[in-house]
């Protein structure tokens, strides 16, 4: 790169990172509000919510990555005529394509890095987002149980815990209700959690259950150890279930199980959302390639040109919106996965046609 490819590559790579911070920012805000009443209704510690919301990032990264490269294209390349630089540069020995490279180059490293996320990252996102949802629903750790308060797990169990120690729990107190007719409460000095794939259960020492029979008389059961069982899906294991096709990897997308029905039920989605990891990177590039001979495409203006902005704008929206009535599409439609490529091939198009516009512009 020259003095001015490397002066365009850095005015694009710094706006790149604010526009990215920015919108993460806004996103963060919007995720933490929705999960604001999963964090208040579980008591659950702050290191939880930010665990979410950094699982739920990766899974919109890609698709901005588009917005964020045509809008940093069109503020760079307008200051640019604004201030006179790209008259300058157009005046002299810089060809289009030249002013062009700079640009071309950023388009290809963020497609590469969308095609990261696409491929690897926001499939292993949307597993782990899931997981960790999944436990905080269904596997109670030390952790997750509050101290000095009633914990509510479930429709069966209110615990309440005094003081946790390295995991070790002390002065615990359990209400069980999963028999409605036989309701009892267990008291112990101290216990522990204890994860299992299959279940999730507590080890109680020192204490007593109580509980009324049927006639109303009050029952003392004294024990030195007690395993209590809390699990309240015991079928429900997230690892047996049927995963979606955004949190399968390349090759559970290529080669869906023959034997399983869901998968036989879901081929089409599996094509769509292959494809659509494929498209998603090539978009980046594509937007990039029709802002920018777009731009170069305009004659210079002393005075801000509101509608140009305003062009720009539409022509980013209406190419989201294209690109997300393609993905719906391809899902829907029998092999009609590849209509995904239709925005990146539009955009090619409208490239092809402004770039040669602006050629004759210039010689004019």
């Amino acid at each position: 790169m020259n003095l001015v490819d490397r002066y365009i590559f850095k005015q694009l790579l710094n706006n790149s990172l604010l526009i990215l911070v920015f919108i993460i920012s806004v996103f963060a805000l919007a995720k933490s509000v929705q999960l604001i009443e999963l964090m208040i209704s579980r008591n659950l510690p702050s290191f939880v919510f930010f665990k979410l919301v950094s699982n739920s990032i990766p899974q919109i990264l890609p698709t901005l990555f588009s917005i964020i490269a045509s809008l940093s294209i069109f503020f760079v390349y307008s200051r640019m005529q604004t201030d006179k630089e790209l008259i300058i540069l157009q005046s002299s020995s810089f060809s289009n394509i030249n002013l062009a490279k700079p640009t071309l180059v950023f388009g290809f490293i963020l497609s590469l890095i969308s095609l990261f996320f696409t491929t690897y990252q926001t499939p292993e996102s949307n597993k782990n987002f899931k997981l960790l949802l999944y436990t905080i629903k269904n596997d109670y750790s030390s952790s997750l149980l509050q101290e000095g308060v009633f914990n509510t797990i479930g429709k069966d169990f209110t615990i309440f815990i005094k003081e946790s120690d390295r995991g070790v729990l002390k002065n615990i107190f359990i209400h069980d209700t999963r028999d409605l007719e036989k309701p009892s409460t267990l008291i112990a000095k101290k216990g522990k959690i204890i994860n299992t794939k299959s279940s999730t259960k507590i080890f109680l020492e020192e204490g007593s259950q109580q509980f009324q029979s049927k006639d109303k008389k009050l029952s003392i059961l004294y024990f030195e150890e007690y395993l209590l069982n809390i699990s309240q899906n015991k079928d429900n294991n997230f690892f047996n279930r049927w995963k979606s096709p955004a949190e399968r990897t390349m090759y559970e997308l290529q080669n869906p199980n023959p034997e399983s029905l869901d998968d036989q039920n879901n081929l089409q989605a599996f094509k769509a959302e292959l494809t659509s990891r494929y498209a998603i990177p090539l978009n980046v590039f594509a937007y990039s390639m029709l802002i920018l001979c777009y731009i170069l495409n305009l004659k210079f203006n002393r005075v801000e040109n509101l509608f140009k902005t305003l062009r720009i704008f539409g022509f980013i929206v209406s190419l989201q919106i294209l690109s997300i009535i393609s993905s719906n599409l391809s899902i829907k439609l029998v092999d009609m996965h590849y209509i995904n490529f239709i925005p990146s091939f539009l955009c090619f198009i409208l490239s092809c046609f402004f770039f040669k516009k602006s050629e004759k512009l210039k010689n004019v």
